[in-house]
């Protein structure tokens, strides 16, 4: 028993501090819409007629490249992210802490505070990890026009504080509200993703 309780330290130890070193250093680059993949070029087509303000961007995080699309629907503001090659991969929606699920809040709120001296939400988003069983462009109307009836994992954007510093860092909780990852935001990366 005791070597199985050493195990689990020794692995959490090692683990732990890797999930929150990482660091954010996302880059965008606004495009037009004719530099996207042609299959993203047609999901977008697809939108429905009223969405407004669209931009089109290109995204570097690390090794990592992406393009995505925001825009305004029925007053609440979207992202829809895919891959270098096209695929989707999510679509998220900007919300308030006050309109997420109490038990889901109540998770949320107990984690910044056993975790953080103080902590300070900026951004909170829903995100809609896409489901490979519907079609791309089903997903995203479905998502964008009953954005309730899908299962959510949330984004939050936070100013913490720890005993030993204050930084700004993105959390990731599942649809219940169990936290599941954080990197530290680089100050480059900051301003842009605020939308």
């Amino acid at each position: 028993m005791k070597s199985r309780f050493i195990f689990v330290i020794l692995i959490s130890s090692l683990i732990c501090p890797y999930s929150l070193s990482q660091t954010k250093n996302e880059k965008e680059q606004r495009i037009k819409i004719s530099k996207f993949p042609e299959a993203v070029q047609n999901v977008i087509g697809d939108l429905p007629k009223n969405c407004k303000r669209l931009k089109f961007y290109k995204e570097t995080d690390g090794d990592k490249k992406s393009y995505e699309v925001k825009f305004k629907y029925l007053k609440h503001y979207y992202s829809i992210e895919f891959s270098e090659d096209g695929l989707l991969e999510d679509v998220e929606v900007i919300t308030k802490f006050n309109k997420i699920d109490d038990s889901i809040k109540h998770q949320i709120k107990a984690y910044y505070n056993q975790s953080f001296k103080k902590h300070k939400f900026i951004k909170i988003q829903k995100q809609y990890v896409y489901n490979s069983r519907l079609n791309t462009n089903t997903f995203i109307n479905n998502t964008i026009k009953q954005p309730n009836t899908t299962s959510a994992n949330y984004e939050i954007i936070a100013e913490v504080t720890t005993d030993k510093k204050r930084d700004i860092r993105e959390f990731t909780f599942n649809s219940k509200g169990k936290f599941l990852s954080s990197r530290i935001l680089n100050p480059t990366s900051y301003e842009h993703v605020l939308y």
